[in-house]
């Protein structure tokens, strides 16, 4: 990584004070990230619905007890399935990230150019990621991983309670619809939590890169900011030094924070 110093490249009047324009994260990124997750769940359920629930309907209407043996045929398959589908879901991804990644490049290199009338070609390159980009990659397998166990998990005991005590084929239907939705919820909340995470790693990543040391912290100034981040909008900070949020978090860091870090190029 080249590193530079973007206050000297722009020169200013010494004691001036620009703000760089913010770069927030894709809402684009979010709802493909969202469209992985759901491809993969779609296809757990369309796994349960047509193999296990009829196994356990006819196993309820037969009125036996189920085996461990019995247990793990049901599932063999649905396990096998839900390997498959967490690499899938995870190359779908990696590539995603590697697309914001691109994006934010052009696009923090597009704001310089406009703010303060620099050209940074020559300094900023896509390598610059290369190490977030691995470490993105590992992080977001295991919550994709993580995500697919919890469902097998849930899939798994709903069935066997249903065996077990002999509920009706129609609310065991509708309890798996209950327990695939948690999931969907949780698909959301990955998705929007991991994008936003990603771009604060990158905004940092730039704005150190540029010896850009200290930002102003900026909401979405809607009526969703929770009343925390409400009252941190404008404070400035310097790079990794506690702030005013959850757990001295930065931008976009506490879980649903769709705040961002706005870089302060001091000359």
């Amino acid at each position: 990584m080249i590193r530079y110093d973007l206050a000297r490249l722009a020169e200013r009047r010494k004691g001036t004070v620009q703000p760089l324009p913010a770069i927030h994260g894709s809402l684009g990124a979010e709802t493909a990230y969202l469209k992985a997750l759901r491809a993969m769940l779609r296809e757990m359920a369309a796994e349960t619905r047509e193999t296990i629930v009829p196994l356990a309907v006819a196993e309820i209407a037969a009125n036996r007890a189920m085996t461990k043996d019995t247990d793990r045929a049901w599932f063999e398959r649905l396990v096998g399935l839900t390997v498959r589908l967490t690499m899938i879901a995870e190359q779908a991804v990696n590539r995603i990230l590697g697309l914001e990644a691109k994006r934010h490049s052009e696009t923090f290199m597009a704001t310089a150019k406009r703010a303060l009338g620099v050209d940074l070609s020559a300094v900023v390159r896509q390598e610059d990621l290369g190490d977030l980009l691995r470490d993105a990659a590992l992080k977001n397998a295991q919550l994709i991983k993580g995500l697919a166990d919890d469902v097998t998990k849930r899939v798994s005991l709903t069935v066997m309670n249903a065996v077990i005590n002999g509920t009706p084929a129609k609310d065991l239907r509708k309890e798996l619809t209950r327990q695939f939705g948690l999931s969907d919820r949780r698909a959301k909340l990955i998705a929007r939590n991991e994008i936003a995470s990603f771009n604060a790693d990158m905004n940092r990543i730039r704005h150190v890169q540029a010896g850009v040391t200290t930002y102003t912290w900026r909401t979405s100034a809607d009526e969703r900011v929770r009343p925390l981040h409400r009252q941190l909008d404008g404070k400035v900070y310097k790079y990794g030094e506690p702030t005013g949020a959850e757990d001295g978090l930065p931008p976009g860091k506490p879980i649903n924070c769709r705040c961002i870090a706005q870089g302060v190029v001091k000359f």
